[in-house]
């Protein structure tokens, strides 16, 4: 029988707040390029879309869709969607075509949106500069996040007081930490969110990628264990939740293989705003039709 699991409460290092302030300072001062460009064949019959184009923290170009709903009364509320694990980002579709706000869907990597590359090994990132939290790449994806919302809320069909943070699984884990660090962000909405409870995550022999890569790199680096957590304790949403300033909503999915119940609950413990949490029965590490719903119905508050 399998011991029972603690949840864990917030263990941020000592320097935490001072790290994670810094590096949003980064990310506002940083010079904001943009343009959209408008190819007929990318729009949908109820939202016109367009590609987003903008200078990244490294220079280097960004890209995402950005997609108007045409009944929408502007300007209006927008959601910046954010990418789950993966070189790639999320389309407009019907899971993120909603009614009444605008989104914006991005690619933390390079230009997004064709083609959408696969996940394999040889793309995944999870132990990329994980030597020290200054070089550990999702430190610059936060900052990535948080210059694309900027962006956003740059736009002229955008009111930018009323910006949502939202993803699913490493979208959702980073979107729990624009709702912490980020000013421009009125409302966090976290789907079976990742980047939480990391000593739950690699506390078992992983199997399966990308969790996988983590093994790989202790196994080629002879890493230790601790050393790696010791990082990841800084990109935890779990030490986040505290500093979380709006409302936000998390769900979780009983048959997702990756993100258990133990992930969501500690996160959901550790959060001090208004909260809500959807479990859904029959999930596995996927969307859900109703997610698009209850993003809508929770944001609108806002």
């Amino acid at each position: 029988m399998e011991p029972a699991v603690l949840l864990k409460t917030p263990q941020p290092p000592s320097d935490f707040a001072a790290f994670w302030q810094a590096t949003a300072a980064e990310a506002y001062q940083a010079p904001l390029h943009f343009e959209r460009v408008h190819r007929a064949d990318d729009d949908h019959p109820t939202h016109r879309v367009f590609r987003m184009r903008w200078r990244g923290m490294d220079g280097r170009g960004r890209e995402g869709w950005y997609a108007i709903p045409r009944a929408l009364t502007l300007p209006a509320p927008a959601v910046l969607y954010l990418p789950g694990y993966g070189i790639g980002t999320v389309p407009i579709n019907e899971n993120t075509k909603f009614e009444r706000f605008i989104t914006f869907s991005i690619n933390l990597h390079g230009y997004a949106v064709e083609p959408n590359v696969p996940y394999s090994p040889e793309v995944g990132y999870f132990t990329r500069g994980i030597e020290s939290p200054q070089t550990y790449i999702y430190r610059r994806l936060v900052q990535e996040s948080i210059l694309a919302i900027r962006v956003l809320a740059a736009q002229p069909e955008v009111n930018p007081n009323k910006l949502v943070a939202a993803g699913l699984s490493q979208g959702g884990g980073l979107a729990v930490m624009l709702g912490a660090w980020c000013a421009l962000v009125a409302c966090v909405v976290a789907e079976l969110p990742a980047l939480s409870y990391w000593e739950y995550l690699l506390g078992k022999p992983a199997w399966r990628y990308p969790i996988k890569e983590f093994t790989d790199y202790m196994q080629a680096t002879g890493v230790s264990r601790e050393a790696v957590l010791a990082v990841l304790q800084y990109f935890d949403a779990v030490n986040h939740a505290p500093f979380v300033r709006v409302p936000t909503q998390l769900s979780l999915a009983l048959k997702d293989p990756g993100i258990r119940p133990p992930v969501v609950f500690s996160l959901y413990e550790a959060l001090r705003v208004p909260k809500r949490l959807l479990i859904y029965e029959d999930l596995g590490h996927d969307w859900h039709p109703e997610m698009r719903i209850r993003l809508e119905e929770w944001a609108s508050s806002i």
